[in-house]
């Protein structure tokens, strides 16, 4: 039996008991067994840390405790004023018309990670141009980006091209709509053809190995008899089967070849992109599952 006392001054009053299969908690502050009266509601107080737990502090005397605290403050607010520097010469670029430029800047003041409304509202403006193309919302990486903004930047985007946004998603939801089932219907009639040659090649590629394996179990027998006798029918036997299993794996290893031929072809089948038409299948699909994060938040 195991016990753990915890001191009467602190302020977690438990007592533990570990016996077998389970653990007691008791009361610390009444003697060792005696029990509290049936009728008592016994609270537990348990204090919280005020600050998050961090393993980098740990074992810090307070002096270097301080000074780590001063050090991380210091380094964050250097980064702060980095992050209003970079937002602030994006905004003279996109003042001036140089979306590429601000573009670049606003991207590396996201990196700090503050001042999130001002810099996402100014990227999706120097993105798209002052909002005049509608390219960057298709991007799936910029889309997902997107996602995470804060609700007054998404606000903002939304006002500026929530309705050409959404009637180019009508545009090509009916395009989608359209292509899907002659793509998805020659997909399936591939499907069905390449498995059937797959099939082939794999029935054949197992009853040559099966041959090979036959052959090479007969090489292996006929060559134990050469020391055994003086005849010469196990050397002869011997070469015919050693030959015929060369010439067997030679076969197998073609019908490998044709088997793996044919399962990549299989493989290849299953991605749209592998068609001209399921390549641009895919990227309506694509393009809806980006207007999809733009416009719509997710639970």
């Amino acid at each position: 039996m195991e016990e753990r006392l915890i001191d009467k001054d602190d302020e977690r009053l438990i007592r533990l008991k570990k016996k077998a299969d389970e653990v007691d908690a008791e009361d610390a502050t009444l003697p060792e067994g005696e029990e509290p009266p049936a009728e008592e509601e016994v609270l537990v107080t348990l204090p919280e840390d005020e600050e998050e737990y961090d393993e980098d502090l740990v074992g810090l005397t307070p002096s270097e405790l301080a000074r780590e605290k001063a050090r991380r403050q210091r380094a964050e607010e250097e980064a702060r004023a980095e992050c209003a520097n970079l937002a602030s010469l994006a905004e003279e670029e996109l003042a001036g018309g140089a979306f590429d430029k601000a573009e670049a800047f606003f991207a590396q003041a996201a990196s700090y990670g503050f001042e999130e409304e001002r810099v996402a509202k100014g990227l999706w403006t120097a993105r798209t141009k002052n909002f005049t193309t509608t390219e960057p919302f298709y991007n799936e990486e910029y889309a997902v980006e997107f996602s995470y903004c804060d609700d007054e930047s998404k606000k903002f985007v939304r006002e500026k091209v929530e309705k050409t946004l959404l009637k180019e998603r009508e545009e090509i939801e009916k395009e989608e709509k359209e292509l899907a089932p002659e793509v998805l219907a020659k997909q399936e009639e591939r499907r069905q053809a390449f498995a059937d040659n797959r099939k082939y090649y794999a029935v054949r590629l197992l009853a040559f190995l099966a041959v090979l394996a036959l052959f090479a179990i007969a090489t292996i027998v006929s060559s134990s008899y050469i020391v055994r006798t003086l005849s010469s029918v196990p050397v002869i036997l011997t070469g015919v089967f050693g030959g015929l299993t060369l010439i067997a794996f030679v076969i197998a290893l073609v019908f490998f070849l044709k088997f793996m031929g044919a399962n990549k072809l299989c493989r290849r089948n299953e991605q749209l992109s592998s068609t001209e038409d399921g390549a641009r299948l895919e990227s309506l699909r694509n393009k809806l599952d980006c207007l999809k994060r733009i416009l719509e938040d997710e639970e």
